[in-house]
């Protein structure tokens, strides 16, 4: 039996970076706080302790000596201010053996040649006390010997103490190289923490929601072929199921609408040329005379079966783009100018109704464009029919074909002098039925002009581009492939 892998949501996941991330961090300055707690510890008993056992042994030494040259004087001299000397020497020894003592409460405890001193040296000082008051202008000291081994018990007192010292400091160092290490190791930790983190971002969350944006995008434009790829088990594969499911869908609903529009098309535009034809008959008066009030109705009629008979076959035309492929279509070379002239003869009817003036700017040395005629035509035509209808009485429309800055591409720019497209408005210009709020109540059309004019030129491997321009109108640039 396989086992579900257990699911993840971007919170979960988020929260497990931030603990981790939290742990390593608190963990590195746990670890460097009981390392610096540590070395002030070793400080504050190295200060405390040792510095103190390192005076006193030497102030034991020196007052041990003074009380030997004191003893020998007085032996010798009787003056009895040696013999003060003496008492000084011996209360100062006095007072520095109270002091290591007391630094037993700190946890101190003195090696045994201290301690050996110190009993022998106790002794001693009691006999002499006792011999004192038998001959007091004589002090009883102890020989050479026996002092040689005093002093070497508190040299020894001193070297320990050193000793204990230096390895005092040595453990601060280690300590101190310790706490180094473990801060540059949480530091490292850290920085491998944040480039996981930074790679766990992108790929469980910005890829997925640029893939989201990017399918959306297509998806508005009408393209439902974008299939989204997410492999993380969260919210971001939920959505992406969503949108492919939705995707398909729309496109499912799309080739329904298609096929219903073509086939609907088809069947009606056979019987509508024969109505056409028959009114046109009735025009003509083939069929008898007819007064002009029946005239006018005709016409009228015939006008109207005309505009319908040119929306079914921009019907008929989309359902074939949409059932065609880049590959088959078979492209020639054109001359981008003598093409832009026979649109421009084309509309001149058209542009003369409305005072507009065509101008033509063409760059030297152009390069043919690669295309079928008929298809290139009716682009520039759509765009160029746009540009009279949205422009004002008496103004102008200015056509320039020029090098792309694209290498191996000419443009074709249209500028009008309209009121231009608004910016929510700009990205769905394109798409199939849509017109813009402006036009739509007293403007005829079906939206598929701009469509129409778009699948043909990417179907060549060419697009086009819009932008409002600085003082008023728009300009449509139509970026050709040129004819290599």
């Amino acid at each position: 039996m396989k086992i579900p892998i257990p699911r993840l949501t971007i919170t979960t996941k988020l929260s497990l970076f931030l603990l981790t991330f939290v742990l390593i961090f608190y963990g590195t300055i746990v670890l460097v706080f009981i390392h610096i707690q540590k070395m002030m510890s070793i400080s504050e008993e190295i200060v405390s302790i040792n510095n103190v056992v390192a005076s006193q042994s030497k102030v034991l030494i020196e007052n041990l000596l003074e009380m030997d040259s004191n003893a020998k004087k007085l032996s010798v001299l009787k003056k009895p201010v040696y013999r003060e000397y003496f008492e000084t020497s011996l209360a100062n020894i006095d007072t520095s053996v109270l002091t290591i003592e007391h630094l037993s409460s700190r946890g101190y405890t003195a090696p045994a040649a201290y301690s050996l001193f110190l009993d022998e040296f106790t002794a001693h000082i009691n006999l002499m006390r006792k011999e004192l008051t038998v001959d007091p202008e004589v002090i009883f000291w102890v020989d050479e010997d026996t002092l040689n081994t005093w002093l070497a018990l508190l040299v020894q007192l001193r070297d320990l103490n050193q000793a204990h010292t230096e390895d005092s400091l040595m453990s601060i160092h280690e300590r101190s190289l310790q706490s180094t290490q473990n801060g540059l190791l949480g530091f490292g930790l850290s920085v491998l923490a944040a480039i996981f983190g930074v790679w766990f971002i992108s790929k469980s969350i910005l890829i997925p929601l640029k893939e989201l944006t990017h399918g959306l995008r297509t998806l508005s434009q009408g393209d439902y072929t974008k299939k989204i790829h997410v492999t993380s088990k969260d919210e971001f594969h939920d959505l992406a199921v969503a949108y492919n499911d939705m995707n398909s869908e729309l496109s499912e609903q799309e080739n329904m609408r298609t096929d219903f529009i073509a086939t609907l098309s088809h069947e009606i535009r056979t019987p509508l040329s024969s109505i056409q034809e028959s009114v046109n008959m009735l025009a003509e008066e083939v069929l008898g005379s007819i007064n002009q009030k029946q005239h006018k109705f005709l016409t009228l009629a015939s006008s109207e079966l005309t505009r319908i008979t040119q929306l079914l076959n921009h019907l008929m035309h989309v359902s074939m783009l949409e059932s065609s492929t880049k590959g088959m279509i078979t492209t020639e070379k054109i001359n981008p100018v003598h093409l832009i002239l026979d649109c421009t003869e084309s509309l001149s009817t058209a542009a003369e109704t409305k005072s507009i003036q065509i101008k033509h700017t063409f760059q030297e040395n152009l390069n043919p464009v690669r295309g079928r005629r008929s298809e290139l035509q009716q682009i520039i035509i759509n765009i160029l029919g746009n540009a009279l209808k949205f422009s004002p009485i008496g103004s102008e429309v200015l056509i320039s074909v020029l090098k792309s800055e694209n290498s191996g591409y000419v443009s074709i720019e249209i500028t009008d002098s309209g009121p231009g497209i608004s910016e929510d408005e700009r990205s769905l210009i394109f798409n199939k039925y849509y017109r813009s709020k402006s036009v739509r109540k007293h403007m005829d059309g079906v939206g598929l002009g701009l469509y129409i004019s778009k699948r043909l030129a990417k179907a060549v491997g060419g697009t086009i581009q819009v932008k409002n321009n600085p003082d008023n109108g728009c300009t449509f640039a139509i970026i050709m492939p040129e004819a290599k």
